[in-house]
């Protein structure tokens, strides 16, 4: 059927309005250029004089009113005498004449029933019929296909048997009869235009997108519109469209914190600082970086005898206020320590940190006993008066440690392994012990002495870095080391690739695999690909995941240790290095020092380890891909990127999105994201936290060296029937589960069967 071409109500209140377009304050709508607005001018653009000045013409406001059977206008330089001569008029309304809003209305029946190829001006808006609900108009019109129903006020065609606009989105056209539906339309995608179909006049354009929590809502014309509805909600950011700019958020930049409790997230450091500056005890601290900007925490106590006399913020105010009183000391309120002291002859050291000072020998021995690992010295002449630090240090492994070529060197069993440059206090043809690899004792006759605190630098080194090594170096190391069966047998190109991609160093990545899998031989590295002892928990080591493959394994662990531990964001951040990774990844304290050490026997650290740029994580990342037929269901609705969104080092491109319960065709992965195919083509990365796959099973419990085979048919009799060989971690389609303990499945090579299905599990 061909739609017949109509022409819209060219104008509904002379002078006011043109082409069924709406006037209206809450619109966003109508940019200038595409309003035509009879004797009024351009919207926004005041008229100009002879010379090209603009003119001083005050804002007029137009009164549009039925007298008899005519329509009539009066322009008015006020408001409020525009208001009050409309109130005494029939069917009345008053148009801002320089910002072209509806302003005051008095028509009790909004709703106008007209024919369709009609202009409606003068006379003929007293022979249409009203109504006063949208309903009943409606009911009236569809009657005949030749009529259509407007808004009275604001002159907008809400029904009509035909199809009004068009609205232009990203590679289609679709076509609707009002207004409002098409507004409505192209206000739901991330870019789009409302065209008329008449004029082919573009009269509504998206200009800025909002999007909160990361997640895109709706499209605006304009800037004020997107940020008044920006503003509604918490987690929100206006982007400029043409270039993709942010031009305006309210995104959480700054906390203040009271006592240690958050009390406020603000968007700028000037709202944050003039809330923190009228409460006591409270820190304003960048989330991203947690650098304090602000603070009126006291952080040192002046004290006498014992006594807190004043606290301060700053030490250099309170070591000032400190002089001024006899006997007084100050100290550092977070690690108790003696920062100034007036007085005292006898100081309590913790590792030559002096902790208190005390003008007697006896209060300080009381005080250095209530403590471990101190000593109290006498200031005057240097001699120890009470210690009780250990007297034979014990290494966790029963290490020790000499200096060679000023290098600090590990000596465990017959293996010596050169670690760093030495520290100034250890001395080559000496014995050095540690218990903890932090402080420091030379081996004496008369027992070990404390020297000095130190560790391997590789503990406190960013691991966002790039290594120095090449995939030849890495596999060459692990073939000089390893079980010619290992796992980790030609593997270096996979941690190259992994470091390149993440941002992840690859000479940490190596070192913790080899902790973890035992150098490439343990259980879980054999039978399940796992390297990082991934889910292994103390309490339940059996949990440990299966992954599928050794090249999966290690872009996954690049994945979660750079997005979890090592960035600031991360749910585990203590800092992106060992030390940091140490509080929540591992139970065994000395686990940051063990990675450390493997670190050094691979390459000993230096200026030029020291030296390296901080990568990126790359947008281009490998896919592993799913069997064919593999489908997925959104948990959320979630947006579609055209590459995975957590890359720093370009802006994803928004390509869709999803609603929530959808299904969809999920490619593959790569780790943190699944990348998809909707039922309309549309192929993109979607955060695989919101996707539940529906029908892949994980091959498990088969040992090294054995498969699973998949059968010809169900149940089988004999190993005759066998058409493919699946081990530990290949994923399958679910074609069909039948009683008797088989599944039917497609494996990745395109080949359907039966397998047990004792030996497959659903993931999701």
């Amino acid at each position: 059927m061909v739609r017949q071409h109509t022409t819209i109500i060219a104008v509904l209140l002379t002078g006011v309005m043109a082409i069924g377009v709406p006037i209206s304050a809450k619109a966003d709508v109508i940019s200038a250029h595409n309003v035509p607005y009879g004797h009024w001018g351009s919207h926004g653009s005041p008229a100009q004089s002879r010379d090209g000045a603009p003119s001083e013409n005050p804002a007029v406001y137009i009164v549009s009113y039925t007298s008899g059977t005519n329509r009539k206008q009066q322009s008015f330089s006020s408001l409020q005498q525009a208001e009050t001569f409309a109130k005494g008029e029939t069917d009345a309304v008053v148009a801002d004449g320089k910002q072209g809003s509806i302003v005051y209305s008095n028509i009790v029946r909004p709703y106008a029933v007209v024919p369709q190829q009609s202009t409606l001006n003068s006379g003929s808006l007293a022979q249409s019929s009203t109504y006063s609900t949208l309903q009943a108009a409606i009911a009236t019109a569809e009657s005949s296909s030749t009529q259509v129903v407007v808004n009275r006020i604001t002159g907008a065609v809400v029904w009509s048997n035909s199809n009004n606009y068009e609205v232009v989105g990203p590679g289609a056209t679709t076509a609707y009869q009002t207004w409002q539906a098409a507004l409505t339309a192209a206000r739901s995608m991330q870019s789009a235009s409302v065209v008329s179909v008449d004029t082919k006049q573009t009269i509504w354009q998206a200009a800025y997108r909002v999007l909160i929590n990361q997640q895109f809502t709706q499209t605006f014309a304009t800037l004020d519109h997107a940020k008044a509805y920006a503003a509604q909600n918490a987690q929100s950011q206006v982007i400029n469209i043409a270039n993709g700019q942010d031009v305006w958020d309210n995104l959480p930049r700054y906390n203040v914190y009271q006592n240690g409790v958050l009390l406020k997230q603000f968007s700028n450091e000037s709202d944050a600082l003039a809330f923190a500056k009228g409460l006591a005890n409270v820190t304003v601290e960048t989330i991203a970086t947690h650098a304090v900007v602000y603070t009126n925490v006291p952080a040192y106590a002046v004290e006498v005898g014992s006594q807190t006399v004043q606290t301060f913020v700053d030490e250099a105010a309170a070591i000032v206020f400190a002089k001024t009183l006899s006997g007084s000391v100050v100290v550092e309120l977070s690690t108790n320590h003696i920062v100034w002291t007036s007085a005292g002859a006898y100081g309590v050291y913790h590792y030559l940190q002096l902790v208190r000072s005390f003008d007697t020998e006896a209060a300080a021995i009381a005080y250095a006993k209530t403590l471990q690992h101190v000593q109290v010295i006498d200031t005057e002449n240097n001699s120890v008066a009470y210690s009780n630090y250990p007297t034979t240090v014990k290494s966790p492994y029963g290490d020790t440690f000499t200096v060679q070529n000023g290098m600090i060197v590990d000596n465990w069993g017959s293996v010596s392994i050169p670690l760093a440059p030495a520290p100034s206090f250890m001395t080559a043809g000496q014995t050095y012990v540690s218990n903890d690899y932090d402080h420091w004792y030379e081996v004496l006759p008369t027992g070990d002495v404390y020297v000095g605190q130190w560790e391997n630098p590789y503990q406190t080194m960013n691991l966002e870095t790039q290594s120095t090594l090449t995939a030849t170096q890495i596999n060459n190391f692990i073939a000089q080391h390893a079980a010619a069966n290992s796992v980790l047998q030609n593997t270096g190109q996979y941690f190259i690739e992994a470091q390149n991609t993440y941002g992840v160093n690859a000479q940490y990545l190596v070192a913790h695999a080899i902790i973890e899998s035992a150098w490439g031989t343990s259980y879980f590295a054999m039978n399940r690909d796992n390297l990082f002892g991934y889910m292994a928990y103390t309490t339940n080591p059996n949990a440990a995941a299966t992954f599928r493959s050794i090249e999966y394994d290690i872009n996954f662990q690049a994945w979660f240790v750079r997005n979890s531990y090592l960035s600031a964001n991360g749910s585990f951040f203590n800092g992106a290095n060992l030390d940091g990774m140490n509080v929540d990844y591992a139970t065994d304290p000395n686990w940051a020092n063990s990675i450390a050490r493997i670190m050094a026997e691979i390459q000993p650290y230096s200026s030029t380890v020291s030296s390296q740029p901080i990568l990126d994580e790359q947008a281009t990342r490998q896919v592993f891909a799913y069997p064919s037929g593999a489908i997925g269901q959104a948990t959320a609705d979630a947006t579609i990127y055209s590459t995975p969104a957590d890359a720093s080092t370009s802006q994803p491109t928004v390509v869709g999105t999803i609603s929530s319960g959808a299904n969809f065709t999920v490619k593959g992965d790569s780790p943190g994201w699944d990348q998809i195919q909707t039922t309309n083509g549309q192929v993109g990365f979607v955060n695989w936290n919101n996707v539940s796959l529906q029908n892949v099973m994980e091959v498990v419990g088969i040992n090294a060296g054995s498969f699973l085979a998949v059968n010809s048919v169900a149940n089988p009799t004999s190993t005759t029937g066998t058409v493919d060989k699946l081990t530990n971690g290949v994923y399958v389609v679910l074609l069909q589960s039948s009683t008797n303990g088989w599944d039917e499945i497609m494996d990745g090579n395109g080949i359907t069967g039966w397998v047990s299905s004792k030996y497959v599990q659903v993931i999701h």
